[in-house]
C-alpha cells in the first residue's frame, strides 16, 4: 500500500505547480502576445530543469531534509509546472509551418538549456552546501 502522506504531498504540489506554469504562460501571453507562447514553454522547462537539479542535489547534500520535501517540490510542484508534453505540441506546430527550421531551433534549444539548466542547479545547491 503505498504511502498516503506522498501521495498527498505530491498532489497538492502538482496542484500548485500546475496553477505556477499557467500564470507563467498567461504573463508571457499578456505581456508579449500569444506568439510568444512556446517562449513561456521553453522558460518553464529551463527554469524547471535547474529547480529539479537544485531539489534534488539539494536533498542528497541534506541527509536531514525530510524526503517528503522532495516529493513535494521535484514530484509534486516540478512536476506539475513542467510542460513536456506542451513542448512537444509547439515543436511539431512550429516545425510544421512555413520555417521547420524554428521547431528544430525550439527542440535544440529546449534540450540544451534543460540540462544546461539541471547542472546549473546542481552546482548551485553543491556551492550553497559546501
Amino acid at each position: 500500500m503505498p504511502d498516503l502522506r506522498v501521495i498527498f504531498v505530491v498532489a497538492g504540489g502538482a496542484a500548485l505547480g500546475g496553477v505556477f506554469r499557467l500564470l507563467v504562460t498567461q504573463f508571457v501571453i499578456g505581456r508579449f502576445g500569444a506568439a510568444f507562447a512556446a517562449y513561456a514553454t521553453l522558460f518553464i522547462n529551463v527554469s524547471g530543469s535547474f529547480l529539479i537539479g537544485l531539489v534534488i542535489e539539494s536533498s542528497q547534500l541534506r541527509s536531514g531534509m525530510d524526503p517528503l520535501w522532495r516529493y513535494f517540490l521535484a514530484t509534486g510542484i516540478l512536476g506539475g509546472y513542467t510542460t513536456f508534453s506542451t513542448f512537444s505540441y509547439e515543436a511539431l506546430m512550429l516545425g510544421s509551418g512555413a520555417a521547420p527550421l524554428m521547431g528544430v531551433g525550439y527542440v535544440a534549444a529546449s534540450v540544451i538549456l534543460g540540462i544546461v539548466g539541471a547542472f546549473l542547479g546542481i552546482a548551485a545547491a553543491r556551492l550553497a552546501y559546501a
